[in-house]
């Protein structure tokens, strides 16, 4: 096999040349429907006329090297960087459901980051981009090359960017209509752009509304989950009547009906107990840099701050939750440290090693669930748990452990995935921890929880030994067969 990039020879087997490490396979001429982000730096002539062609070369590295971070953290592939230009794919040769939004986002990041470093560095550049989404055909060119991306779509994309003033992120009209509900636009009317006899709608997206994963749902009849609807109620029943911390998992694929059935669980609880205090928190699968977002979106709902909260209004508001629960202003004090914390404000903990700081605050979150549990009903619930950190994992387990005998309710909705078996794995003892009857998996419509059945025994033939024909022996742990006497199960 001979590389296409050196001419050298390699094994028939070979995936990379062993002379200068370039893929010897090439992917399949395929098409496939992309987002392009088409950037560009404006200042860049200027700032090679005025500075050392090294110092020009150092300034653009570190710009790129942070701008392509940017693009990986959302799942986008770096297609090509041609002088100070970066052209990104969405789409190829990794597919989401929702590409188009991590381009727009992506974008976004850009010009955020890419601001900040030109007042880092006190340089005077900015950056101009173009985003637009269709089909092309993805591929690498006979004649030697990577994989790229060819089509109209890409041609659009460098002419939205051309079109675009500087610190701006221009979209095309397929790229709006798949992210006008969690991206914020000003239209700009339609251009004639160069090389198109058509006219071209575009849009200037201005900010992102919702974080990341969030979708606007239509509130649609709930058919066919009786049977999950009424586990559920005996499960909030059976947490508020008798003190028994409870956890469910609905595990499923996406579009099944995970989130919808977890959205009846608030008017279930406050049909049983009004005073129940519901908490909702999402796991977002990038863009975040807090891996504590999910819990922190539950304290900030349980202490009414907002997200653009500033911190001394956060504090306000976290120490007036706190001090209604636990009641003593001193112990207020180092609770509301941690909480802070965890949402992602800077306080003492940030001095702290991560391990220790860690430490604390889930020892704040402990101590104030465990406050506000004493005064009514928490039913937490927690959308996308695939999505979520390990040490968000770890403090659910140890939150289920210090709950196990309070009015404590989690619901969290997951799909299931081999690469992180843990979390179906780890939470399979605490549901059969805390469940008043062993639970079972039904495989169509996520977990429900049933008691064992018991074995009616088979008819003894007449002309067979008494001794082969025993009556079955129950498992000590079924509950429906056994009853306490004496201080000792027996079966009946």
């Amino acid at each position: 096999m001979t590389c296409a990039n050196c001419g050298a020879d390699n094994r028939p087997d070979a995936r990379f040349c062993a002379s200068c490490g370039h893929a010897t396979r090439t992917h399949a001429d395929e098409r496939r429907v992309v987002t392009v982000v088409f950037a560009d730096i404006v200042g860049f002539t200027t700032l090679s006329e005025n500075l050392d062609p090294e110092r020009v070369k150092r300034l653009v590295d570190v710009a790129f090297e942070r701008l392509v971070h940017d693009v990986h953290d959302f799942g986008g592939r770096v297609d090509k960087i041609v002088g100070d230009a970066i052209v990104a794919l969405f789409g190829a040769p990794v597919a989401h459901e929702d590409d188009a939004e991590r381009a727009v986002r992506a974008a976004l990041r850009m010009q955020e980051t890419l601001a900040e470093y030109a007042t880092e560095s006190s340089i005077g550049i900015r950056m101009r981009i173009g985003v637009n989404t269709g089909e092309v055909l993805v591929g690498a060119l006979r004649a030697g090359g990577d994989y790229t991306a060819m089509g109209d779509v890409v041609n659009t994309a460098s002419r939205l960017e051309t079109s675009a003033n500087p610190g701006e992120v221009l979209v095309g009209a397929a790229t709006y209509q798949a992210t006008r509900e969690v991206i914020g636009y000003e239209s700009r009317g339609s251009l004639i752009v160069r090389g198109r006899e058509a006219a071209v709608d575009v849009w200037a997206a201005t900010e992102a509304l919702v974080p990341p994963g969030y979708r606007p749902r239509r509130i649609t009849p709930l058919v066919g989950r009786d049977t999950e609807l009424t586990v559920l109620r005996n499960l909030v029943e059976l947490s508020i009547a008798h003190d028994r911390g409870q956890m469910v998992l609905l595990l499923g694929e996406a579009g099944v009906g995970k989130t919808r059935l977890a959205n009846e669980i608030a008017p279930l609880v406050l049909g049983i107990d009004p005073t129940t205090s519901v908490l909702n928190g999402r796991c977002v699968p990038y863009g975040e840099a807090n891996p504590w977002w999910p819990i922190a979106e539950a304290i900030r709902e349980a202490c009414s701050i907002e997200l653009d909260d500033a911190l001394d209004v956060a504090r306000q508001k976290c120490t007036q939750a706190v001090e209604f629960v636990v009641g003593e202003p001193a112990t207020a004090t180092g609770i509301v440290t941690g909480l802070l914390h965890l949402m992602g404000y800077d306080g003492p903990l940030r001095s702290l090693d991560a391990a220790r700081a860690r430490v604390e605050a889930s020892s704040a979150l402990y101590s104030f669930i465990e406050a506000g549990v004493k005064v009514r009903p928490v039913v937490i619930r927690l959308a996308d748990l695939h999505w979520a950190d390990q040490q968000v994992l770890d403090l659910i387990d140890d939150m289920s452990e210090r709950l196990a005998r309070q009015p404590f309710v989690l619901v969290a909705t997951a799909r299931p995935r081999p690469a992180r078996p843990v979390v179906a794995a780890g939470w399979s003892s605490e549901l059969h921890r805390h469940a008043p009857r062993p639970a079972r998996t039904r495989r169509r419509r996520g977990v429900a929880r049933r008691p064992p059945q018991r074995r009616r025994p088979r008819a003894r033939p007449l002309d067979a030994p008494r001794s082969k024909w025993r009556q079955p022996v129950l498992p000590r742990g079924a509950g429906h067969a056994a009853e306490r006497s004496r201080g000792r199960w027996r079966r009946r």
